[in-house]
């Protein structure tokens, strides 16, 4: 990497911005893509790229973290392990391997990213550009820095890959850039939850058939702990304190942060004995890796709602239910843990807040699993060997895209098929 990146990223606002700039950027990069590059030297570009953002002493890394900091008001500790997290898969030889089996084609994709999670869609964009694919990213207001800063630094490694990769920003309102950039790209991938889409399809898609829209709508995540009664107490504490690092990172704003945790016993008291535990290691991780400084009003009132329901239900004599909660005067919602023994799957307000629930075997696992089958994006599952393949054959009824071991949630591999692999087969079947 050179000098040119620590220059601060650029982005073009909306008040710049208007429906001819994004067609002509999209006939610039059109030009750019009929000249194809070796795949040796896109995958050459993005393992240096990403070798980079892997570093926590990366300067274009350090920028972002701390403009996330002073914008959001998340810790600086928990930012870092989240992009630790994040940038974990993508090893020169996940790079290597992923860039062997790619259908290659020049289309232009348009992609609208996420603002709820800096880097959420990294998988995609760089799925995307080994396959000799060109980008758009249509970033969010509330996250338009992260990757634009990638982008930079994409250029510093090959100036030639990166022309491959524009990075825009307007706002929602400006129906007429969006209306452009469907139009300009020969489909669309979009992040965002199902009202989002739904505005998206309602605009031209132009005059081909294949302008596409793409959709990862919005997605859970869970845990599931098989076999509980025969866990020992040293490997009870290594499972909480795992499922507590999937739930703090990212401020458990992304698809792949843990929601309830199902735990297999017939032992109410011990599955309400792990809750304990849980709360516990939450607040261990929280020491480490703070809260954010700051709630809105709404994410503040829905901790809130889920404190309450918990509360009114114990004061009314439920002996299923307990709450757990941290926080304190200036801190209110440090965490959340509710024990609810036969709940079905609860989505969850956020703010490191999760439901226990507890079953007794496969059958009851998918029943109470099943009715958001399709919705799921990722289980962390703790079986006995025993046991795993046929738990595994459960999630994967349910339609669950990503499982693994407690801990590792967010960070799938390259070839994650985030939403059921849409995006993935799109990418196989374009033209």
């Amino acid at each position: 990497m050179n000098g040119a990146e620590e220059t601060a990223p650029s982005v073009r606002s909306d008040a710049q911005l208007d429906e001819r700039m994004i067609e002509a950027r999209a006939a610039e990069l059109r030009g750019v893509l009929e000249s194809p590059l070796d795949s040796t030297r896109i995958v050459r570009a993005l393992t240096a790229t990403l070798g980079g953002w892997r570093e926590r002493k990366f300067a274009p890394r350090r920028r972002i973290i701390a403009a996330l900091v002073q914008a959001w008001g998340w810790s600086e500790a928990l930012l870092e392990e989240s992009f630790d997290a994040l940038f974990a898969p993508f090893d020169a030889e996940s790079i290597r391997d992923f860039a062997r089996a790619a259908t290659v084609a020049n289309e232009l994709i348009g992609v609208v990213m996420p603002g709820n999670v800096p880097g959420a869609g990294m998988h995609e964009i760089v799925a995307a550009l080994l396959s000799g694919r060109g980008l758009i990213l249509k970033t969010a207001s509330p996250e338009p820095l992260t990757f634009a800063a990638f982008a930079q630094s994409l250029r510093a490694a090959d100036a030639a890959v990166g022309e491959r990769l524009a990075v825009m920003n307007w706002s929602r309102e400006n129906r007429a850039a969006t209306a452009a950039f469907r139009r300009a790209c020969d489909w669309i991938a979009a992040f965002g939850d199902d009202l989002t889409l739904a505005d998206l399809n309602r605009l031209p898609a132009g005059d081909g058939s294949s302008r596409a829209l793409v959709g990862f709508g919005a997605r859970y995540s869970g845990v599931v702990v098989a076999g509980f009664d025969r866990i020992s107490d040293g490997d009870a504490a290594a499972l909480a304190a795992a499922i507590a690092r999937d739930l703090a990172l990212f401020e458990q704003q992304g698809c792949l942060s843990p929601h309830q945790a199902m735990i297999e016993t017939q032992d109410a008291g011990a599955a309400r004995d792990f809750a304990r535990r849980l709360a516990a290691a939450i607040e261990r991780r929280s020491a480490r890796t703070p809260p954010p400084s700051r709630f809105d009003l709404e994410a503040a009132a829905a901790i809130r709602r889920m404190r309450e329901s918990a509360r009114w239900r114990m004061l009314g004599g439920d002996a299923g239910v307990e709450l757990l909660e941290g926080g304190g005067w200036g801190e209110p919602y440090r965490w959340t843990v509710v024990f609810d023994d036969r709940a079905e799957f609860t989505i969850s307000p956020g703010g490191r807040a999760l439901t226990v629930a507890r079953f007794a075997g496969d059958n009851e696992l998918y029943d109470r699993l099943s009715r958001f089958a399709g919705r799921f994006e990722a289980f962390a599952l703790a079986a006995p060997p025993t046991r795993w393949a046929d738990l595994h054959k459960i999630l994967e009824r349910i339609e669950v895209a990503y499982i693994c071991k407690p801990g590792a949630m967010q960070s799938p591999p390259l070839n994650w098929r985030h939403g059921g692999g849409i995006f993935l087969e799109r990418l196989k079947t374009s033209p």
